[in-house]
């Protein structure tokens, strides 16, 4: 398909960017702090801008990753579209559905978790991406000859 093998690793770099340096989601706190995580910052009125939060929210960003594995294997002519569109709408949903259960539990009359509310970037990349690879895929053995 491509002349150029280094393709799929420029995609990989392109995406990872996206996955680390883009907000995932909008975080609201019922006591008032809200905020907007991304995996390498965050930024709150109250707390400002702060560097290297990675380890904040580990279980929820960690779909991210799954995703764009499924994405370059897509790429490669592995899996199906409709599998990497049904993994990245619930690598987005995964930070809703496991806050909304956190936020209504309260722990020493404060709430245990925040609402999280997906920012779709990631999504709306792997969906271009699976559209432009659509009727292309990368030759396997083009990718071994790198």
């Amino acid at each position: 398909m491509s002349k150029n093998p280094y393709i799929l690793f420029i995609i990989g770099i392109i995406s990872l960017l996206i996955i680390f340096l883009t907000p995932y989601c909008f975080e609201i706190d019922l006591t008032g702090t809200n905020r907007f995580l991304a995996i390498l910052w965050e930024y709150g009125a109250l707390g400002g801008f702060r560097w290297f939060t990675v380890f904040q929210y580990v279980p929820i960003y960690f779909f991210r990753f799954i995703t764009l594995y499924y994405v370059i294997k897509y790429i490669m002519g592995v899996v199906s579209r409709k599998k990497v569109i049904i993994i990245s709408i619930i690598s987005e949903l995964i930070p809703l559905l496991i806050s909304i259960p956190g936020a209504l539990l309260k722990f020493n009359g404060e709430y245990f978790l925040p609402i999280m509310i997906s920012i779709p970037i990631l999504l709306l990349y792997n969906l271009i991406l699976t559209f432009i690879f659509s009727n292309r895929k990368l030759n396997i053995k083009e990718l071994k000859s790198i």
